[in-house]
């Protein structure tokens, strides 16, 4: 049990807390050492002990992940209820998630590459591929899905490295929480189609996800935008969303085309998994002549961030950390005068909102800018963050809106 007047050394069970990584609604997650090795120990909040479904889906993502072995997936190490405190131990991701990434290179004014944009999808999808095709003890299909892909649970590191964190809203036939009909769970602007109306889902509404992450990765635009949940999930189950080519000048037809279809309303029109989409993303980079891979994803950390030292380097052997901290996540700086390769810009986007489908006709309407008159009825802003999750909230049913404008991923 963690004491309310920690010690010089802060406990939980055999790990040693060092500090706040992240703070969330329903767990927080520390940097915390066993031994010589660290790891990143995601601790259930009090609050939600006593909730027996949070309790349930955190004890549901412990054993899951625990089953699954895979170099883009991180790691579930130790899980343990000690007392009052349910923790799992994952293993320590010395990077920065996707969201992070494209903020650093957008305020760079620079886009992220689309040989590193590929091969970062790439990563993710063989991760999630051998998740959906994992067995249970007795040998039977798993049938897992994510369900909470997203810029922020794709986590790079500064070595190049790519893994799928938090399985903890993920559906599998092992599940003790099972998802009520009419219900859905996932963050609104990447749920799929049937997963925004609470229809039966497969791994394609993962492939989806995956579709909409490499959208914003190479456009630094929402795919699925609107001021409220209600309207992103409408412009999914609609397929509203900009083309890439009218936001970027000269982007590639064919990655468009991908993209396009990965974003299918239709799941027999995607992709048919997330090992069919790795092998869509290899013909492409090589008929591009693209040469991405973990070496160019280390090059393009690099000149974000330089060369980053692990926290525990960084701040010696004296720092702590308490169940109750409240210190900020580290974030690593930018460092402006670093910079080993140049980035693809990224052309200021028309203001104008086009309703785009899977089977709409691709070719870009180019609009000059300088015809704009400057006046945007969208404000650019979104009421809630795409990234915080939707849940426990009434599957969507069609109407008709007015579509918002163009906007941006970091407004």
């Amino acid at each position: 049990m963690i004491s309310e007047a920690p010690p010089a050394r802060q406990r939980l069970g055999p790990y040693e807390l060092l500090r706040r990584l992240a703070r969330g609604g329903m767990a927080n997650v520390f940097l915390a050492r066993r031994g010589g090795a660290h790891v990143a120990l995601k601790v259930l909040d009090k609050s939600r002990i006593a909730d027996g479904e949070a309790y349930s889906m955190f004890l549901d993502e412990a054993r899951l992940v625990q089953m699954l072995d895979h170099g883009n997936v991180a790691a579930v190490l130790d899980v343990d209820v000690l007392d009052d405190e349910v923790y799992l131990a994952m293993e320590y991701i010395h990077g920065v998630d996707l969201r992070e990434l494209l903020g650093a290179c957008m305020k760079r004014g620079a886009m992220i590459p689309y040989e590193v944009a590929i091969a970062v999808i790439a990563a993710a999808a063989a991760g999630l591929d051998h998740a959906h095709h994992r067995r249970g003890p007795d040998g039977a299909p798993l049938h897992l899905v994510h369900r909470d892909v997203s810029l922020s649970n794709i986590m790079v590191g500064h070595d190049g490295g790519v893994k799928v964190v938090d399985f903890g809203i993920a559906t599998s036939a092992l599940a003790s929480v099972h998802t009520m009909p009419g219900i859905v769970r996932g963050k609104a602007s990447y749920m799929s189609p049937e997963q925004c109306l609470g229809d039966k889902i497969d791994c394609r509404a993962d492939v989806f996800a995956l579709g909409v992450v490499l959208y914003e990765l190479t456009t630094g635009a929402r795919c699925f935008s609107g001021k409220t949940d209600f309207d992103r999930m409408l412009a999914v189950v609609r397929s509203e969303f900009i083309p890439p080519s009218v936001i970027v000048k000269d982007y590639p037809r064919e990655l468009e085309q991908l993209i396009v279809a990965t974003l299918s309303t239709d799941p027999a029109r995607r992709p048919a998994s997330a090992g069919a989409l790795i092998a869509a993303l290899d013909d492409l980079a090589r008929r591009h002549g693209w040469t991405g891979g973990r070496g160019a994803i280390a090059r393009l950390m690099r000149t974000c961030y330089g060369d980053v030292p692990e926290p525990w380097l960084a701040d010696g052997d004296d720092a702590v950390a308490t169940l109750d901290d409240t210190a900020a996540p580290h974030v690593a700086e930018v460092h402006d005068t670093v910079r080993s390769e140049p980035l693809q810009l990224l052309e200021k986007a028309p203001r104008t909102r086009l309703a785009r489908g899977s089977q709409s006709d691709l070719t870009p309407r180019p609009q000059k800018h300088d015809e704009h008159d400057g006046h945007d009825d969208h404000d650019g802003h979104d009421d809630h963050d795409d990234d915080e999750p939707t849940s426990r909230r009434a599957a969507l049913r069609r109407r008709t809106r007015t579509m918002p404008g163009y906007s941006p991923v970091f407004s």
